[in-house]
């Protein structure tokens, strides 16, 4: 009986290192053994084991099911039902799934949904290989973090010492700051380049420094310092190649095979690889790429030759072995890649507090998580763990529809109760016609935004600048929450000023932005341009410019964005106006005048679309795109 008893408790601890079982288990095997003293042991043995492994399957499936069945929205209000996985990959036309949720720091359980390839019918298998793209930055910064405790690289010290085949462009921005690694994996070096398209696999396809340096048959702008090192987080890809090219140059091999030495072959991630393009003997279990409009990508899916940045490949279950290393060096049972020290700066702000070296940072009312998403031509991912409690998802989708990943997140952590992931459920309560009345109106948002609340049949709708309205719902006095953000809404006279406001409250109490009622002869430099008064508007954008160089909203970038949102809006004089605008406030960038004469032939304005195409050559005239389109017209 002893041995039997010994055997059990055996057999108990490792099915509980699998989570296979739990308390209702040990108590089990305490009856079934006090009621079966006179069977054999290798009897009792086997009921004991078939007994666990039933419990534990149902207990399994019984979760799975939950997590499938309760896809909900970021805020939720009483009364709302949930979705079910099947439908929503269909609302969203996803065409495939694969997830490995965490707990406890292992993989408690992992599976596929739908198709790798919609035309030959191939499921998703948990072989089948995604593109996990900027999901690929973290683990390029976990192996920086690795030279720098081997004492190859310094982390606070100007990378052009390591970098021999390119080097960061020295400018006015560069000579007050040099730009580091830290700054690089934190997004705050100042360099540009947000993101890259990729290559279709007929494409040649550019080296590191050809994209680096903007050369041909890169797709991409030159990566430079535009702003100052260190200020503030701007998301870079740009410098992520940065540091591709600076690990290459410090080890003298191909990234692929720095990766797989110092990341992807020490946590056992046998199905990833940075390999681009991706080896003939692994094309086979690639998924196919799908864009958001459902086509299926030329090719099945697009070359990164911007491997640190977008280039690697990987299954979930097998990405999952990388965010539980992260959780269980945190915790000092795992020294594998770096030390818990370096895992501690790894997970922890640095400069702002919503990034790390490497990760995005999250924290609900105490409870950290750290988190990556991924945007590829036709993929999307997503992970994220807890810093303590061992929780955690991975996601891989061969399509671009975030907010279904959001969702299925969601499922997990209200499945396995994450610590205060999920927000209160929130009641909603009747509007007056007097809170319609008094609430509608514009609001600044900062110095050169804009928030327009107005009355919708009834409902209280809210625009910021160019986005998406959105429904304020009440749910208590004077406080209204967003479907889709969590972040409350109140509306209040200021106690200084006394000007009424519409305040954003965060999740965590803090206020995040406050927003005060302006009168309707108060125009931001966009209105105006979107009221057709051109010169108003643009003597507006050049006062600021002059004042406030570095604001977002007076950034390229966020202009050629709003430009391109009016196209897709099919507003195609005003997208023409703001590309203006952004061509007379950064005269030397090719790109503002390649967005412009877009819009031109979008308009039928050939002559005029000629005109900026041939600035865009006179400025960069490598650039091969152009000359084949002005060759066309």
């Amino acid at each position: 009986m002893i041995l039997a008893i010994k055997l059990a408790l055996e057999v108990n601890e490792e099915l509980q290192s699998e989570r296979l079982i739990g308390e209702t288990f040990r108590i089990t095997i305490y009856m079934i053994i006090n009621k079966m003293k006179a069977l054999p042991i290798t009897g009792i043995f086997a009921i004991l084991v078939s007994t666990a492994f039933a419990q534990t399957a149902q207990q399994r499936r019984n979760e799975i099911s939950h997590v499938e069945s309760s896809l909900i929205p970021p805020v939720r209000f009483e009364g709302e039902p949930t979705w079910n996985i099947i439908s929503r990959m269909e609302f969203y036309q996803v065409p495939g799934v694969s997830i490995a949720v965490i707990k406890d720091s292992k993989v408690l359980w992992s599976k596929t949904y739908g198709f790798a390839d919609l035309d030959s019918k191939i499921p998703v298998r948990s072989n089948t290989l995604f593109q996990v793209a900027s999901m690929s930055k973290p683990v390029s910064a976990y192996a920086a973090l690795r030279e720098v405790e081997l004492g190859k690289l310094e982390s606070n010290v100007d990378v052009n010492l390591y970098l021999k085949s390119w080097k960061i462009p020295k400018n006015d921005w560069t000579k007050g700051e040099n730009v580091t690694l830290k700054n690089i994996v934190s997004h705050t070096a100042g360099l540009t380049v947000s993101g890259f398209p990729g290559y279709r696999i007929t494409d040649p396809i550019p080296t590191a420094v050809e994209v680096l340096s903007g050369l041909k048959p890169a797709n991409t702008p030159m990566v430079y310092v535009d702003k100052l090192p260190g200020s503030n987080f701007r998301y870079s890809g740009g410098g992520y190649t940065v540091l591709q090219q600076m690990l290459v140059d410090i080890e003298g091999k191909d990234y692929g095979s720095i990766m797989e030495e110092k990341v992807l072959s020490p946590l056992g991630m046998k199905n990833s690889t940075f390999a681009q393009p991706l080896p003939e003997s692994k094309r086979q279990f690639a998924a196919t790429a799908y864009t958001m409009d459902g086509k299926k990508v030329e090719g099945r899916y697009h070359v990164y030759p911007e491997q640190a940045a977008a280039g690697l490949w990987s299954t979930a279950e097998d990405y999952a072995k990388f965010v539980i290393d992260i959780q269980r060096t945190l915790n000092g049972k795992s020294s594998i890649v770096i030390s818990k020290k370096m895992a501690e700066e790894f997970t922890s702000p640095y400069i702002e507090p919503i990034i790390g070296l490497g990760v995005f940072l999250e924290d609900y009312n105490g409870s950290s998580y750290f988190c990556h998403g991924g945007w590829n031509e036709g993929f999307s991912s997503y992970f994220i763990g807890n810093k303590t409690s061992g929780d955690g998802v991975v996601i891989l989708t061969n399509t671009n529809k975030p907010e279904f990943i959001n969702e299925l997140v969601r499922a997990v952590a209200l499945t396995y109760q994450w610590p205060n992931y999920l927000a209160p459920i929130n009641k909603i309560l009747p509007l007056s016609p007097q809170e319609l009345h008094d609430n509608s109106g514009r609001y600044r948002s900062g110095k050169y935004g804009v928030i327009r609340v107005y009355n919708q049949n009834g409902k209280l709708m809210s625009a910021q600048n160019l986005d998406k309205p959105v429904e304020l719902v009440k749910v208590s006095a004077n406080t209204f929450a967003m479907r889709d953000r969590n972040v409350n809404v109140i509306f209040s006279n200021d106690t200084e000023s006394g000007q009424y406001e519409l305040v954003q409250i965060l999740r965590d109490k803090k206020i995040y932005s406050r927003n005060p009622k302006v009168n309707a002869n108060d125009r931001t430099p966009l209105e105006l341009i979107l009221e057709g008064n051109f010169e108003d508007g643009l003597k507006a954008y050049q006062k600021a410019k002059e004042q406030d160089s570095s604001n977002d909203l007076l950034s390229e970038g966020f202009l050629n964005g709003v430009g391109y949102e009016l196209l897709n809006q099919h507003k195609i004089n005003q997208a023409v106006d703001i590309f203006k605008v952004n061509t007379m406030l950064y005269p030397k960038s090719e790109n503002v005048y390649d967005s412009l004469a877009e819009a031109y032939l979008k308009s039928g304005q050939i002559d005029s679309a000629k005109e900026n195409y041939r600035k865009v050559f006179e400025i960069n005239p490598k650039n091969e795109k152009v000359s084949k389109i002005l060759e066309t017209l």
